[in-house]
């Protein structure tokens, strides 16, 4: 006897593959921020960007158009920024000032003149996600990290792999998109929509 396939299944299907468009990259740069130095933290487009230190001074982040990965109109954004005086930096967070979760898909970083060992971590709501964290030494170098997978995170940590404190760096052109919903709740959205739909 032929299988039919029942129209429940199938339209559930339908819907639930209509509710997981795909998210266009965005793709964050500096290049129309204002070249300064700022102290421990700042804020813009809907980012946070904030480092710590173990010191007793502040520690320093800077839109600038020096190094590897910026010049001219060209601008970065750098950590441990080397000609004003501050602490040693123990770790950068890179976080949505909202807290709306975003898939991290790549970014460029490049070293400065302090420890290149850098290892990238994903966090959401303040918890460790389960992706392996990413470790690399950028010494003398610009590098692209490319991320697979690492999706529903609202925060970017960097350390240095080794714990010393002493992070020297730049980032730039971070591409991201939308966070693609659990199964669980595309799910949901799914038989949502196929009730509608049977009642009319």
């Amino acid at each position: 006897m032929k299988h039919i396939p029942h129209p429940f299944r199938l339209t559930a299907g339908l819907v639930l593959c209509a509710a997981l468009p795909a998210s266009a990259s965005t793709v964050l740069t500096f290049d129309g921020e204002a070249l300064a130095t700022y102290q421990n933290t700042r804020s813009s487009g809907g980012w946070t960007y904030s480092a710590a230190t173990s010191g007793p001074d502040p520690v320093n982040l800077a839109i600038d158009n020096v190094g590897r990965i910026a010049g001219g109109a060209d601008h970065s954004l750098g950590f441990g920024y080397p000609f004003v005086p501050g602490s040693p930096i123990t770790s950068v967070s890179i976080r949505t000032t909202d807290g709306s979760a975003f898939q991290l898909e790549s970014f460029v970083l490049s070293d400065g003149f302090g420890n290149a060992n850098l290892r990238i971590q994903g966090f959401l709501d303040g918890s460790l996600t389960a992706y392996a964290p990413v470790d690399r030494n950028i010494f003398d170098a610009a590098s692209t990290f490319n991320f697979t997978g690492w999706d529903m995170l609202d925060e970017i940590r960097i350390t240095n792999s080794t714990g010393l404190a002493d992070l020297n760096f730049d980032i730039d052109d971070i591409s991201y998109s939308a966070a693609v919903p659990e199964p669980s709740s595309a799910a949901l959205l799914g038989l949502a929509a196929l009730a509608i739909r049977r009642r009319r």
